[in-house]
């Protein structure tokens, strides 16, 4: 035997293995959700070469529930009516106890309840959906007795102010949002911000603990960041609606606010039989925008959405103003208690925009075929359809205090 290889031995070639870089392009393209183009990258090496090389648009969101597994549930279009097209199963954390409250492109937050504490948090971390990478954060449950630090903050156009504390003795929080200013693989400072009732807590790498700022009269319902600032959404009395805005710094190592203003204050518009249930703040094509869901105020259980508000912040007038918008230039609104972001629908051949797609957040009673609705409300013509997600056995249950959107990068 020389070692040659006969004809008859020859290794098989394989030629789909030699598709262009540029077809395998065209076919991305034409894949709106990741787990299909997870899949394309993992049939081989060269595909999955190619595949990093592509600039495809954004898959579609993801709508994630957990109570064992996460489960993720993809979109097939963005026309009202869109049905979920698959679950694909990611296992992170069997523990039961685990709540989701934010995401970041693929990056979930989440904490576990305090053992010690009632009510509140006994750790905070960031796990990457995919790579199952994780960071952990300080825990909102803490002692600290040395290096204290405190100051107070007025809160401009108000005679209220607020009390920011590092190394506090104790400052037990149950975080209900989590917001990041960037991913945290991005390359940039990743600032992490969250609220729990009338607190907000920052951190970034580095620090040992959280930066607390307290003290607020308000009950907050929302939080974004906005071109460097943190905006916080918060209401008091039955209608009146409080907008306030933080300015950051860094002062040895550690993130703190150094500015807080209040900027809106301004009576909800009411309309007789609805009572306001909910609102969101996002950013959309460089705007701060509000939406409000009014419901059924005589129904006290289902809460039935009828009414949608949609509001662009207005910063040439001070105090702030808003201004109703009635269409979105082709892009679609996923909106969520925990995750909400802006989505440009245009980039898919067929694809319908100018849409709010909303998570219920209310419970379902348990059924033959338990599920949940998906809201989604046509800007242009002030409709709305609703849908039914079907949700897995396994994961019925405390499910719908976890639901939130995913927005995978690629």
């Amino acid at each position: 035997m020389d070692g040659s290889i006969s004809a008859g031995d020859a290794l098989p070639w394989e030629p789909w293995k030699h598709i262009p870089a540029d077809m395998l392009g065209l076919v991305l393209r034409l894949m709106p959700c990741v787990a299909d183009r997870t899949r394309m990258r993992s049939v081989c090496r060269s595909w999955r070469d190619a595949a990093a090389i592509q600039r495809p648009p954004p898959p579609l969101p993801m709508l994630m529930f957990t109570r064992f597994f996460a489960s993720f549930a993809s979109f097939s279009s963005f026309s009202p009516t869109t049905v979920i097209t698959e679950f694909s199963r990611i296992p992170l954390h069997k523990d039961v106890t685990i709540s989701w409250v934010g995401s970041s492109d693929e990056w979930l937050a989440g904490t576990r309840p305090s053992r010690e504490r009632e009510k509140a948090d006994g750790h905070c971390f960031l796990v990457n959906a995919f790579s199952r990478e994780t960071i952990h954060l300080p825990q909102p449950c803490a002692f600290h007795f040395f290096d204290y630090f405190s100051k107070t903050l007025p809160i401009v156009n108000t005679s209220r102010s607020i009390d920011i504390n590092i190394h506090a003795p104790e400052y037990p929080m149950r975080f209900r949002k989590v917001v990041l200013s960037a991913s945290p693989d991005s390359g940039s400072m990743c600032i992490v911000a969250a609220i729990s009732h009338h607190t907000l807590a920052l951190w970034h790498p580095g620090m040992t603990s959280w930066c607390v700022c307290r003290s607020f009269i308000d009950v907050t319902v929302d939080i974004a960041f906005y071109q460097g600032r943190i905006y916080m959404v918060s209401t008091y009395s039955p209608n009146i609606l409080s907008i306030l805005f933080f300015e950051l710094e860094e002062v040895d190592g550690r993130v703190m606010v150094s500015y807080v203003e209040q900027c809106v204050t301004k009576p909800l518009t009411l309309f007789e039989g609805f009572q306001v249930v909910q609102c969101n703040i996002v950013e959309w094509r460089g705007k701060l925008v509000l939406i409000i869901r009014y419901a059924d105020s005589y129904w006290a259980f289902t809460k039935i959405i009828r009414k949608i508000g949609i509001y662009a912040l207005d910063f040439s007038t001070n105090p702030h103003s808003f201004t109703e918008i009635n269409s979105l230039g082709g892009d679609c609104l996923f909106i969520s208690s925990c995750s909400s972001k802006s989505f440009p629908g245009c980039h898919y051949d067929g694809a319908k925009g100018d849409f709010v797609y909303f998570v219920s957040n209310y419970r379902q009673l348990p059924s033959v075929d338990p599920s949940f609705d998906v809201l989604v409300y046509n800007v242009r013509d002030a409709t709305m359809t609703e849908f039914p997600v079907m949700v897995p056995r396994d994961n019925f249950g405390p499910f719908m205090e976890n639901l939130l959107w995913l927005f995978p990068p690629k």
